[in-house]
Protein backbone atom coordinates (compact mmCIF):
# COMPACT_ATOMS: atom_id res chain seq x y z
CA UNK A 1 0.00 0.00 0.00
CA UNK A 2 1.29 3.70 -0.99
CA UNK A 3 0.87 6.12 1.46
CA UNK A 4 1.41 10.34 0.89
CA UNK A 5 3.94 12.02 2.51
CA UNK A 6 5.64 15.37 2.96
CA UNK A 7 9.32 15.47 3.14
CA UNK A 8 10.73 15.17 6.65
CA UNK A 9 8.07 12.99 7.05
CA UNK A 10 9.21 10.38 9.58
CA UNK A 11 8.99 6.73 7.78
CA UNK A 12 10.75 4.38 9.18
CA UNK A 13 13.76 3.31 11.89
CA UNK A 14 16.99 2.07 9.85
CA UNK A 15 16.93 -0.68 12.09
CA UNK A 16 13.58 -1.92 9.97
CA UNK A 17 14.64 -0.39 6.43
CA UNK A 18 16.88 0.64 4.34
CA UNK A 19 17.24 4.03 2.47
CA UNK A 20 16.07 3.62 -1.16
CA UNK A 21 15.60 6.56 -3.47
CA UNK A 22 13.19 9.74 -2.15
CA UNK A 23 14.36 9.19 1.35
CA UNK A 24 17.29 9.77 3.73
CA UNK A 25 18.85 8.92 6.97
CA UNK A 26 18.75 11.38 10.13
CA UNK A 27 19.72 9.82 13.89
CA UNK A 28 18.49 6.44 13.02
CA UNK A 29 15.39 7.54 11.42
CA UNK A 30 14.34 7.22 7.42
CA UNK A 31 12.68 10.25 6.32
CA UNK A 32 10.91 11.31 3.34
CA UNK A 33 13.16 13.65 0.95
CA UNK A 34 9.89 14.87 -1.07
CA UNK A 35 6.84 14.76 -1.46
CA UNK A 36 5.95 11.37 -3.12
CA UNK A 37 4.15 7.86 -2.72
CA UNK A 38 5.89 6.06 0.28
CA UNK A 39 6.14 2.04 -0.12
CA UNK A 40 8.20 -0.18 1.04
CA UNK A 41 10.68 -2.64 -1.31
CA UNK A 42 9.95 -5.80 0.09
CA UNK A 43 12.32 -8.23 -1.03
CA UNK A 44 15.13 -5.55 -0.24
CA UNK A 45 13.41 -3.76 2.73
CA UNK A 46 13.98 -0.66 1.05
CA UNK A 47 12.17 2.45 2.06
CA UNK A 48 10.81 4.23 -1.46
CA UNK A 49 9.38 7.77 -1.95
CA UNK A 50 7.97 7.89 -5.39
CA UNK A 51 7.51 11.18 -6.96
CA UNK A 52 3.62 11.81 -8.01
CA UNK A 53 4.86 13.53 -10.90
CA UNK A 54 6.97 12.29 -13.50
CA UNK A 55 6.23 15.02 -16.89
CA UNK A 56 7.75 18.73 -15.99
CA UNK A 57 5.51 21.66 -15.54
CA UNK A 58 6.51 25.19 -16.90
CA UNK A 59 5.89 27.63 -13.52
CA UNK A 60 3.67 30.97 -14.23
CA UNK A 61 2.75 33.48 -12.03
CA UNK A 62 -0.14 33.37 -10.03
CA UNK A 63 0.44 28.95 -9.26
CA UNK A 64 0.37 28.25 -5.57
CA UNK A 65 3.44 25.81 -4.73
CA UNK A 66 4.81 24.21 -1.68
CA UNK A 67 8.00 24.52 -1.19
CA UNK A 68 10.57 23.96 1.80
CA UNK A 69 12.66 26.45 3.37
CA UNK A 70 16.47 27.21 3.00
CA UNK A 71 17.68 30.17 4.73
CA UNK A 72 15.83 32.80 6.72
CA UNK A 73 18.14 36.05 6.49
CA UNK A 74 16.86 39.71 7.90
CA UNK A 75 15.38 40.79 4.45
CA UNK A 76 14.21 37.73 2.89
CA UNK A 77 13.64 33.48 3.20
CA UNK A 78 15.34 31.54 0.58
CA UNK A 79 13.05 28.00 -0.65
CA UNK A 80 13.53 25.18 -2.59
CA UNK A 81 10.28 24.62 -4.61
CA UNK A 82 9.04 21.15 -4.09
CA UNK A 83 5.40 20.99 -5.96
CA UNK A 84 3.15 23.13 -7.95
CA UNK A 85 -0.23 22.57 -6.59
CA UNK A 86 -2.76 21.10 -8.81
CA UNK A 87 -0.37 19.89 -11.12
CA UNK A 88 1.01 16.02 -11.98
CA UNK A 89 4.32 16.54 -13.24
CA UNK A 90 7.79 18.22 -11.95
CA UNK A 91 8.80 21.84 -11.96
CA UNK A 92 10.78 22.23 -15.02
CA UNK A 93 13.75 24.42 -15.00
CA UNK A 94 14.81 26.81 -11.64
CA UNK A 95 13.50 25.60 -8.26
CA UNK A 96 15.16 28.11 -6.29
CA UNK A 97 12.61 31.07 -4.86
CA UNK A 98 12.42 33.64 -2.71
CA UNK A 99 10.44 35.02 -0.05
CA UNK A 100 11.18 39.37 0.42
CA UNK A 101 10.24 39.81 4.30
CA UNK A 102 7.23 42.66 2.84
CA UNK A 103 5.68 39.33 0.92
CA UNK A 104 5.63 37.62 4.21
CA UNK A 105 2.55 38.70 5.58
CA UNK A 106 -0.19 41.75 5.68
CA UNK A 107 1.02 42.84 8.81
CA UNK A 108 4.40 44.06 9.52
CA UNK A 109 7.09 41.33 10.10
CA UNK A 110 10.49 42.94 11.38
CA UNK A 111 12.95 39.83 10.20
CA UNK A 112 11.49 36.59 8.94
CA UNK A 113 13.08 34.52 11.61
CA UNK A 114 10.67 35.86 13.64
CA UNK A 115 7.82 33.51 11.68
CA UNK A 116 10.00 30.76 9.82
CA UNK A 117 12.83 28.62 10.22
CA UNK A 118 14.73 26.00 8.62
CA UNK A 119 13.06 23.43 6.93
CA UNK A 120 9.77 24.80 7.06
CA UNK A 121 7.40 23.56 4.52
CA UNK A 122 5.55 26.23 2.90
CA UNK A 123 2.40 27.20 0.86
CA UNK A 124 3.29 29.93 -1.58
CA UNK A 125 2.04 32.11 -4.44
CA UNK A 126 4.33 32.69 -7.22
CA UNK A 127 4.35 36.42 -7.80
CA UNK A 128 7.07 36.46 -10.00
CA UNK A 129 9.22 34.04 -12.52
CA UNK A 130 11.65 36.08 -14.07
CA UNK A 131 14.58 36.93 -13.62
CA UNK A 132 13.90 34.97 -10.42
CA UNK A 133 11.09 33.64 -8.77
CA UNK A 134 9.69 35.58 -5.87
CA UNK A 135 6.95 33.49 -3.74
CA UNK A 136 4.48 35.50 -1.02
CA UNK A 137 2.87 34.29 1.81
CA UNK A 138 0.25 37.13 2.33
CA UNK A 139 -2.96 35.80 3.08
CA UNK A 140 -4.89 32.94 5.33
CA UNK A 141 -4.28 30.17 3.25
CA UNK A 142 -0.48 30.57 2.74
CA UNK A 143 2.20 30.15 4.90
CA UNK A 144 3.97 27.50 6.80
CA UNK A 145 1.79 23.79 6.64
CA UNK A 146 4.54 21.99 7.93
CA UNK A 147 7.33 22.45 10.73
CA UNK A 148 9.61 21.14 12.73
CA UNK A 149 11.09 21.92 16.22
CA UNK A 150 14.08 23.69 16.11
CA UNK A 151 15.31 22.15 19.26
CA UNK A 152 14.76 18.42 18.85
CA UNK A 153 13.58 17.89 15.02
CA UNK A 154 9.95 16.34 16.39
CA UNK A 155 6.84 17.81 14.62
CA UNK A 156 4.63 20.44 16.06
CA UNK A 157 1.57 20.78 16.51
CA UNK A 158 -1.22 24.22 16.60
CA UNK A 159 -1.46 24.95 20.06
CA UNK A 160 -3.81 28.56 20.01
CA UNK A 161 -1.27 30.85 18.03
CA UNK A 162 1.99 28.86 18.50
CA UNK A 163 3.23 25.86 18.01
CA UNK A 164 4.56 23.51 20.48
CA UNK A 165 6.57 20.51 20.39
CA UNK A 166 4.93 17.77 21.98
CA UNK A 167 8.45 15.74 23.01
CA UNK A 168 10.36 18.74 24.47
CA UNK A 169 7.55 21.21 25.25
CA UNK A 170 9.27 24.20 23.32
CA UNK A 171 6.78 26.54 21.97
CA UNK A 172 7.70 28.40 18.25
CA UNK A 173 6.41 31.49 16.49
CA UNK A 174 5.42 30.98 12.77
CA UNK A 175 3.32 32.45 10.03
CA UNK A 176 0.91 29.34 9.83
CA UNK A 177 -1.59 28.52 7.28
CA UNK A 178 -5.17 28.49 7.98
CA UNK A 179 -5.20 24.47 7.71
CA UNK A 180 -2.18 23.81 9.27
CA UNK A 181 -2.45 20.59 10.38
CA UNK A 182 -4.75 19.79 9.01
CA UNK A 183 -3.67 19.69 5.44
CA UNK A 184 -4.40 17.42 3.31
CA UNK A 185 -1.29 15.70 0.76
CA UNK A 186 -3.65 14.10 -1.43
CA UNK A 187 -5.25 17.30 -2.64
CA UNK A 188 -1.77 18.94 -3.67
Amino acid sequence: MKKMVLPGDELSTSEELLPGDGTYEEDGIIRAARIGLFHVDKKTRTAIVEPVTTVPTILKKGDDVIARVDSVRSSMVTATLLHVIGKERPISGETNATIHVSEISTKYINDPIEVFSLGDIVRAKVIQVKPSIQLSTKGNHFGVIKALCSRCRYPLKKKGSMLECSRCGNKENRKVADDYGKIDITIL
